[in-house]
C-alpha cells in the first residue's frame, strides 16, 4: 500500500501526478559519509550522503514526463555550500576538516529526514549573469524536512566554531538553510546564487511512498 504524504501549502499544480518515493530513500544510516574538501574553489561543501540507486524509481517518474533530464549520479543534501565556506567559514580561520569533525561527530549520516514535495522551477533566472544562462530551465529536487533539527544543529555548531574564531555573525545565519535532494536539470542545477530557493515555495508534486 502507498502512502500519500499529507500537504504542506498549496502550490501543487493541479495537473501534476503524485511521483513515488521508496520509503528507506532518505535513511543513510548505512551509507558511508563522502568527505569534500578539495584545495579549489567551491572544492569543499558538507552534505550528508544518500543511497543514489534509492532515487532511480523518482528520477525515473520525473524524467519519463520530459524526456530531457540529467542526473548528477549521485544523492545528497547539502549542508554547508561552497560559497559558504569559500566566502565565509574559510576567511574566518574555519578549516573543512573541523566542519566535517562536527558533522561526524553528530553522526550526520544518521540525521533523520522526511519528504515534503517533489519541487520544480520551470522558467528563466531573474538575473542571469552570462549569456549561457539566459533562456529557460528546468530543474527538478526533492524538498525534504529536517523535521528534529540533526543538520539545523551540525549548522549551528559550525557557527558557534565561526564566531569563536572572530567571524562576523551578520554573514552566516545558521537557520538559512532549505535541504533538497537534485532530482534532474535539463541545463544545470540552480542555486540560491542564481536566486532559486528549494523550500515550499518550491512545491509542484506529492510524492507517495512506495516499498
Amino acid at each position: 500500500m502507498n502512502y500519500i504524504l499529507p500537504k504542506h501549502n498549496n502550490n501543487y499544480d493541479p495537473d501534476a501526478s503524485s511521483f513515488p518515493l521508496k520509503a528507506t530513500a532518505l535513511n543513510s544510516s548505512n551509507v558511508s559519509f563522502v568527505s569534500h574538501a578539495q584545495d579549489k574553489p567551491f572544492g569543499s561543501y558538507l552534505q550528508q550522503t544518500l543511497d543514489f540507486s534509492q532515487f532511480k524509481a523518482l528520477f525515473d517518474a520525473v524524467n519519463a514526463t520530459t524526456g530531457s533530464l540529467q542526473s548528477r549520479g549521485e544523492a545528497h543534501v547539502t549542508i554547508i555550500t561552497p560559497p559558504e565556506f569559500d566566502r565565509v567559514l574559510k576567511p574566518a580561520g574555519v578549516t573543512i576538516q573541523e566542519i566535517e569533525e562536527i558533522a561526524q561527530q553528530a553522526n550526520i549520516q544518521h540525521s533523520r529526514l522526511t519528504p515534503v514535495c517533489l519541487g520544480r522551477f520551470n522558467g528563466s533566472l531573474p538575473n542571469p549573469a552570462v549569456d549561457a544562462d539566459k533562456g529557460r530551465f528546468l530543474l527538478y529536487s526533492l524538498v525534504v524536512e529536517d523535521k528534529f533539527d540533526d543538520l539545523l544543529a551540525i549548522r549551528q555548531d559550525i557557527f558557534d566554531l565561526y564566531r569563536k574564531k572572530g567571524g562576523e555573525g551578520a554573514l552566516f545565519q545558521p537557520e538559512s538553510f532549505w535541504p533538497h535532494v537534485t532530482i534532474g536539470f535539463d541545463r544545470r542545477d540552480l542555486f540560491i546564487e542564481d536566486g532559486i530557493y528549494k523550500g515550499s515555495n518550491y512545491c509542484y508534486a506529492r510524492i507517495h511512498l512506495v516499498k
